[in-house]
């Protein structure tokens, strides 16, 4: 196999002053690990603000609100802090009704940020739960369908790669816990699998020659746990592995840059779009409501998934209908392997959830430090 080509020449750089970092958003906003609710919420409800903050938010996306839809996007933000702030004070058992709810009004929030016109008329939720039954219940009878239109397909092609399934498309819902970067250490301890994350040691943009690209290390330890190489890492996940290619550095990690670079004439911030979408693109992962943050590549040989989000989105829906309507289903996984869904995922995930939307609503990394 041939050597693998030198890394391109480039140091970090800033814009207006900030630093450029690699994500969904090109610019940090780091949140103390001791950061209240009120600090989590902070970003949004400025923007949620009459006249001053809701015509940055147009600025921000490049939208016109009319008065109805900026009176829908404060609502939406209202709605979901108050469905998030009583997340932590119930029951497992009903965690996932409200932290649905939080994360619908949320989504919703973000829609009207990207096109009020998603959110103008009647949105459905997008999902309908299919459950497989059997003489006997198992938590892998659980799964969903996805629908033709709906809040949950929007999100999908709003995020991530911009995929989305066919209608009717069902998907199981314990194939999807292996991806969920909130919940990697818990679904380690219960699965007789490695989630399908592979930890990122860190993830920066870089530039150099007039041009811009991200960078990716992956410690070469955390390769050998899983029996890969560094190259064959690039076959095991698909996607990252068709945006990046292995590259020679200095450094003991395994180092890995995007195959496109992006040019810009005279502004580093002419090319930021551009480095966002290929991050999105690339489907990394981010776990941001843990100190430093966490990042991880998707082991999968598909070249299309959904997004992290709408994956949250959807695990939550469904989690909230088998407490609405099956509460004697949700009552038999006390003291199983899945509870941890319930007694401990809901509460990480929404918070991540949280920071996630944020990113993408505010366009700055929001990330607990």
């Amino acid at each position: 196999m041939a050597a693998p080509p030198k890394a391109r020449e480039g140091n970090p750089a800033a814009s207006a002053g900030k630093p450029i970092v690699a994500g969904v958003a090109s610019f940090l906003r780091p949140l103390s690990a001791r950061a209240t609710n009120a600090d989590l919420w902070a970003a949004l409800e400025v923007l949620a603000v009459q006249d001053e903050g809701l015509d940055r938010l147009e600025r921000i996306h490049d939208v016109s609100l009319d008065n109805e839809a900026r009176r829908r996007y404060s609502a939406y933000i209202a709605q979901a802090r108050q469905y998030f702030n009583s997340v932590a004070m119930v029951e497992p058992i009903a965690k996932p009704l409200l932290g649905y709810y939080f994360a619908l009004n949320l989504t919703k929030a973000f829609l009207t940020a990207v096109d009020p016109d998603y959110t103008a008329g009647e949105l459905q939720h997008g999902l309908t739960q299919d459950v497989d039954r059997k003489r006997r219940y198992y938590f892998q009878q659980e799964g969903f369908k996805i629908k033709q239109s709906g809040v949950f397909r929007l999100l999908a092609e709003e995020t991530g790669q911009g995929f989305c399934y066919a209608n009717n498309h069902r998907l199981q819902v314990a194939k999807l816990l292996p991806y969920l970067a909130d919940g990697y250490d818990l679904y380690g301890d219960i699965a007789d699998e490695a989630p399908k994350l592979l930890p990122i040691k860190d993830a920066f943009v870089l530039f150099g020659g007039k041009k811009g690209w991200i960078r990716v290390e992956v410690d070469r330890n955390v390769l050998r746990q899983r029996a890969m190489r560094p190259e064959s890492l690039l076959s095991r996940a698909r996607i990252f592995g068709g945006r990046f290619r292995l590259v020679q550095t200095e450094l003991d990690t395994a180092s890995y840059e995007t195959m496109t670079s992006y040019p810009y004439a005279i502004r580093r911030s002419d090319i930021l779009d551009d480095l966002v979408l290929e991050f999105d693109n690339s489907l990394i992962a981010n776990q941001r409501n843990v100190s430093g943050g966490r990042r991880y590549i998707v082991l999968s040989l598909r070249k299309d998934l959904l997004s992290h989000e709408a994956v949250t989105f959807a695990l939550l829906h469904h989690l909230s209908n088998m407490v609405r309507y099956r509460p004697h289903d949700v009552e038999r996984l006390r003291g199983s392997a899945y509870f941890w869904l319930f007694a401990s995922w809901v509460d990480r995930g929404c918070e991540n959830y949280l920071l996630a939307i944020a990113s993408r609503i505010t366009r700055e990394e929001h990330v607990v430090v």
